[in-house]
Formats: C-alpha cells, structure tokens, sequence
C-alpha cells in the first residue's frame, strides 16, 4: 500500500478542511458587504494563481505528494509555500465577517487550527519525499507573507 493511501491523519484533516468549507459557505447568509465579496474574489484568484503554478501532477487535497510530483517555487509559491490554504481562509473570512454567524465563526477557528495541523503533516511529507524541500523553503511564508 502506498503511503497516501496509509494516511488516516491526512484523510481526517482533508475531511475536516472540507467540512469547514461546508460550513463556512452554508451556515448563513449571502448577503455581503462589497468588502467582503473583494475578499472572497482575492481567496478565488490566489486559489486560480495557485493551481495554474502549481501544474497537474502536483495538485491534489491530501497532505501528500503524489508519485512523481515536483516542487514548484514558481507563481505565487514564490511568496507562499501554501497559497491553496491562504485562499480557504481569505474565503473564510469574506463569509464569516461579511456574514456571520455563529456556525461561520467556529468554522473559521476550526479551519485555522486544521489547516496549521495540515501544513506541518505536509511539510513534514514534503521534507521526507525532497530533503531539499526546507533549504528550497527558506525565506517564504507558510500562508501569510510577513505573518507565518
């Protein structure tokens, strides 16, 4: 068996990224402010930005690299080793801000804390697969240019 298909942590953390999307985008209203709808369409051009950089064999949900993939430091991965994740959480918070909810707050706190769980089993992964991966890293932000 290979080892994405071995890891039960990385499915959990998959189900619940997905699960709080869920949450974040159902559990209120539509009804946004024009900040917000900014928000949720800056989320949606840094996810677009991501996977056109990011190039087919390397996209995937789980915190795995897929056979053969590549490390990529082009695009937006030049600034942000997880823009994918930057653009759940700048959608996130278009909804939970410009809609809330108390269903929509909890969500953004959950999805927080998964998608730091998520980055750290992921790195971790990436490092195991490309022992260069940390060196390549250096100096590029995890999710948030300038905060981690």
């Amino acid at each position: 068996m290979s080892p994405a298909r071995k890891d039960n942590l990385g499915a959990l953390l998959v189900f619940g990224q997905f699960a709080c999307i869920a949450v974040l985008l159902f559990g209120g209203g539509w009804v946004l402010p024009w900040w917000a709808w900014a928000l949720l369409v800056l989320g949606l051009l840094v996810f677009f930005l991501a996977a056109t950089a990011l190039g087919g064999n390397n996209f995937t949900a789980m915190p795995v690299p897929r056979e053969g993939n590549t490390l990529s430091k082009r695009g937006i991965y030049a600034f942000v080793r997880h823009p994918m994740y930057l653009s759940v959480l700048l959608c996130g918070s278009a909804m939970a801000f410009g809609a809330p909810s108390s269903w929509r707050w909890a969500a953004l706190g959950v999805a927080v804390l998964v998608l730091v769980v998520k980055v750290y089993h992921e790195e971790r992964r990436l490092t195991e697969k490309h022992p260069e991966y940390p060196e390549l890293m250096r100096g590029v932000a995890r999710i948030v240019p300038g905060v981690w």
